[in-house]
């Protein structure tokens, strides 16, 4: 008799959890960002996505594929921090190196290493992941094996966004064509239907994506624009930039009016409140502050202080995502700052 209750009991726990968790992963973004609210207000929630984070939930909801670009002198060292850090929270990570690393999980893109080639192995880099992932991911971030970032912040702030609209975000820099580009340092982020963009009508044609050696950043910038790829605007509410191609050290307490930030930034900066409470990345990461940011953004808690619920922003409809195109395709810079 007690064997049969302890069955029956242990039965409906694990129904129960069953049933929590078929909740979790069939919650639709509306439904989360409703729920979202209710915790906020304090209102009893008894779902397994009440106990889960935000972050977990747009890890499976908007995908993003890595590429970092590394060295074979680099595998242990820097990319080896990216890996541990940052990138373990890429839904894939790629290096894009000359070498294969099956530990790192680098790629060789038959490039020989050099400044002038970084753009050739750039365009290796992207055909890569557009020949074995285009389908598999939403978004696809560029970064540098000394940038890091902050993939939640990422995914909240691309969440909005349609994968198949055709936009990069990054910081957007002036440069002798109108439109501007996005730092390579500071990285950037294609949406599915740019990679596509990308691969089926620029790399292929010299007239769209010149072959040269010039600056990575800036020429593949000027390849997608060249498809109809618009550079988006990441800033914040505040006009506060989220990807940063410094370190925190350069940019705080405030930005030094005539640097050359302040001069090739493509909107004005916000000398006094250089940076978003919703930063995405910092360029310039030495080797001891992989840990460094590990710890205050993920370990350290200041206790006391009332939590902050984050909640959903909407998604844009596909007439709102057209608007945003159009609007980001009229801010047209009023002067142009060659950097070849």
């Amino acid at each position: 008799m007690f064997r049969n209750v302890l069955c029956l009991a242990l039965g409906l726990i694990v129904g129960m959890q069953l049933t929590e968790l078929w909740d979790y992963w069939t919650l639709t973004g509306e439904e989360y960002e409703s729920t979202a609210i209710a915790a906020d207000t304090a209102a009893p929630i008894h779902t397994a996505l009440a106990r889960a984070s935000l972050a977990d939930w747009l890890y499976h909801e908007t995908r993003v594929l890595c590429l970092v670009l590394t060295m074979p002198a680099h595998h242990k060292t820097k990319a080896a921090k990216v890996m541990s850090t940052w990138g373990a929270r890429c839904n894939k990570l790629i290096f894009m190196s000359s070498q294969d690393d099956d530990v790192l999980g680098a790629v060789n893109l038959n490039v020989s290493e050099s400044r002038d080639n970084l753009y050739a192995k750039m365009r290796a880099g992207f055909a890569y992941a557009y020949e074995h992932h285009v389908e598999d991911y939403d978004w696809f971030l560029k970064a540098d094996d000394d940038t890091y970032v902050v993939m939640e912040n990422l995914r909240l702030f691309l969440y909005p966004f349609d994968p198949e609209a055709p936009v990069f975000f990054g910081h957007r820099f002036r440069t002798s064509y109108p439109h501007g580009y996005m730092s390579g340092g500071a990285g950037y982020v294609l949406s599915r239907d740019a990679l596509r963009r990308l691969n089926l009508f620029a790399l292929n044609n010299t007239k769209f994506c010149p072959l040269n050696t010039n600056a990575e950043d800036r020429q593949i910038g000027y390849c997608l624009l060249n498809v109809g790829v618009a550079a988006g605007d990441s800033r914040d509410e505040r006009g506060r930039e989220r990807f940063l191609p410094l370190h925190p050290r350069h940019l705080m307490p405030q930005i030094q009016k005539g640097t050359w930030l302040d001069t090739y930034s493509y909107f004005k900066p916000n000398l006094s409140d250089c940076c978003s409470d919703s930063a995405i990345s910092f360029h310039y990461t030495k080797m001891h502050e992989y840990d460094r940011y590990e710890f205050f953004l993920y370990h350290l808690r200041v206790h006391g202080l009332p939590e902050k619920l984050s909640v959903l922003p909407a998604r844009l409809t596909y007439k709102q995502m057209e608007e945003k195109i159009d609007f980001w395709n009229q801010q047209i810079s009023d002067k142009t700052t060659p950097l070849d």
